[in-house]
């Protein structure tokens, strides 16, 4: 499913060319590999891993960093949402570069993540939720990262165009979303599930990119 087909354009972003494909892994083999394929939210309690196939090879420079967020755009209902929410912000991602069967980088975190992993967890009754990963060539600005880092932090009503430009961002590399049917959370409410919605620590969240000139054919 396409961002424009899904309404991410423009309920998120005003325009998307993305330059690459993502695909994220949960545990226990569970993988996103195309935009808007469903996945439930026992799935995606654990940090994932996510890599990135880019349109061409020798696209990157190993010497780049990069920027990584996911939000809630349909918090807290799908009907009538109020703003987006802030589940993941790592930045100052360095590129790790391997010599593999594949031309293969692993994205490296040296600093702990401006906001860490909170898994989804949709509230019962609220409709499909299009949890987006949204990754960025560049460093967000320190003046982006301050209101981040306040002890007061509200991570529910997270505006992505405005961070994004204080940030300095331009337009996502690339980008992937999930549905998570608030209905596949009822039951981690149900059993009042302490890892529902809970903050993954940041190390453990490991985002690995890896280069395919196959890689259109791979995710067809």
């Amino acid at each position: 499913m396409r961002f424009e087909e899904s309404r991410l354009v423009p309920d998120l972003l005003s325009t998307f060319d993305p330059q690459g494909t993502l695909a994220i892994h949960f545990a226990d083999d569970k993988v996103l590999r195309r935009p808007g394929f469903p996945m439930s939210a026992r799935d995606t309690q654990a940090s994932p891993s996510v890599q990135l196939y880019p349109e061409s090879t020798g696209q990157l420079d190993s010497a780049e960093k990069f920027t990584l967020i996911m939000v809630d755009p349909d918090s807290p209902i799908h009907a009538n949402p109020s703003g987006a929410k802030l589940h993941l912000l790592a930045t100052d991602l360095a590129l790790d570069r391997h010599h593999e069967p594949v031309e293969t980088y692993t994205l490296l975190n040296n600093t702990r993540f401006l906001f860490d992993w909170h898994s989804p967890n949709p509230e019962p009754r609220t409709g499909v939720h299009r949890y987006t990963f949204l990754l960025y060539k560049g460093v967000a600005s320190q003046t982006s990262q301050q209101p981040l880092q306040a002890p007061d932090f509200n991570s529910s009503g997270f505006n992505l165009a405005q961070f994004t430009r204080d940030a300095g961002l331009q337009n996502p590399y690339a980008a992937a979303f999930m549905n998570v049917d608030s209905a596949s959370s009822e039951l981690l409410y149900a059993q009042g599930n302490s890892a529902s919605g809970r903050s993954i620590d940041v190390y453990t969240l490991s985002t690995t990119i890896a280069l395919s000139v196959l890689a259109a054919i791979y995710l067809s």
